[in-house]
């Protein structure tokens, strides 16, 4: 027998793979679901940081905002969770409000309330905000039908997109109508355009009341003159870092705590971009831990498979030795088989997987599938075939063609 090629191994390879079906069938569904596994983690992973983006894409450096709880602090000790560790008051607005550069500030509180529209009853966030912050954030919350209310309305509303076509089922709501929040009467004044973002459901879900209001429908909820969220806009031409820094000196004096142990955040663009890509890179390390355990599963299957095959192909092995098959031949055979379990496995995982992601994302999954992730998946299939083939066909090589014959 005159040494076998590349071709001749991968058709030899063919033809064994097709004559044991059961057992290739079952090893390739160990490599597809780990190929299935990748291609719809790391295609979620980077639809979520596309929306991420654009997400902080309206987030402009001219504007911030304060949160009561130190997300600094948090993130330094490696935890995102848990409940807010300090508190907001009015008296704190009106502490930074004198801070030369600040445009507009407004205020906000928020609390779960009781909705009820015609027939419909639920339970949902409403926010309660100044006039000021539609302006400030003009370029997200954009008109639909209406109007914003003004600072010296009361008991009016504006509605996020799904708030008024979705929150309560078949009952849409219109400018005019009325809506009951904790049993009194609110008269719709605005609804906005859809944010439209896999990130923004909430945004699209929100019911915004005056912030005179707010103070009384969740009086029970917060202590007196508390408040949840500051959002500030600074005048064109102020560095947002350099008021940050102002900011946190005066607020920390005033909660008569340092600025390194403060009970609270002034979310500038640039925190914001640092805590995100703190967040996303841990999200990236776990999905590259899921991407190993895909790999070692998927090449344990192939090489218990080989293994196997090299056991019931002894004699078969001796017959290819003693017709003249060096031990180079023997070992690119069952390498070359076990790299095509493992690239057959990749395409049937990457069709899946695409096919998966294609449903997903008509429920609103963030997805996004680069094409050099299927190269990826399906490059990282072949390898992880080849390396997985590489030790049984050492075992197979090395066999003495007599002993597998059994002559002896």
């Amino acid at each position: 027998m005159v040494g076998m090629d590349l071709k001749d191994s991968m058709m030899y390879g063919i033809r064994n793979i097709s004559s044991r079906k059961l057992r290739s069938a079952l090893t390739l569904v160990g490599i597809i679901i780990g190929i299935i596994t990748i291609v719809c983690v790391m295609s979620i992973g980077e639809g979520l940081k596309k929306e991420v983006t654009k997400e902080l894409e309206t987030f402009g450096s001219d504007r911030m905002f304060i949160i009561p709880v130190n997300i600094e602090k948090k993130m330094a000790s490696g935890s995102f969770g848990g409940t807010t560790n300090g508190k907001l008051f009015e008296k704190d607005v009106d502490k930074i409000s004198k801070i030369p550069g600040l445009q507009s500030i407004d205020k906000m509180v928020y609390g779960r309330a009781g909705l009820e529209f015609k027939d419909k009853k639920i339970s949902a966030l409403v926010y309660a905000n100044g006039a000021g912050l539609f302006e400030q954030w003009s370029d997200m919350y954009k008109l639909e039908t209406g109007r914003y209310f003004k600072d010296s309305e009361v008991k009016v509303a504006v509605l996020g997109n799904s708030a008024a076509n979705e929150l309560f089922g078949k009952n849409k709501i219109a400018v005019g109508n009325y809506l009951m929040i904790n049993g009194e009467k609110y008269r719709v004044v605005g609804i906005l355009q859809k944010i439209g973002t896999a990130l923004s459901q909430s945004d699209d879900e929100s019911i915004f009341v005056p912030f005179d209001d707010g103070k009384k429908l969740f009086a029970n909820q917060l202590s007196k003159n508390e408040i949840s969220f500051i959002s500030i806009k600074l005048e064109p031409g102020y560095d947002a870092e350099e008021i940050k820094e102002v900011m946190e000196a005066e607020l920390a004096s005033l909660h008569r705590v340092s600025v390194e142990d403060k009970d609270f955040t002034v979310m500038t663009a640039e925190l914001i971009n640092e805590t995100v890509g703190a967040i996303l890179g841990l999200v990236t390390a776990f999905l590259f831990m899921i991407t190993l355990i895909s790999a070692i599963v998927g090449g344990v299957g192939i090489a218990n498979t080989m293994f196997t095959s090299v056991i019931e192909r002894t004699k078969e092995i001796g017959i290819l030795k003693a017709v003249g098959a060096t031990k180079n031949d023997i070992l690119l055979i069952f390498v070359v088989e076990s790299g095509l379990i493992g690239f057959v496995g990749g395409a049937i995982g990457v069709i899946l997987g695409v096919i998966i992601l294609v449903i997903a994302n008509q429920f609103g999954v963030p997805v996004l599938i680069k094409p050099e992730l299927v190269i990826f998946a399906l490059s990282f299939a072949g390898i992880v075939g080849l390396v997985s083939g590489v030790f049984p066909a050492k075992q197979a090589a090395e066999l003495n063609a007599v002993e597998a014959l059994g002559f002896e």
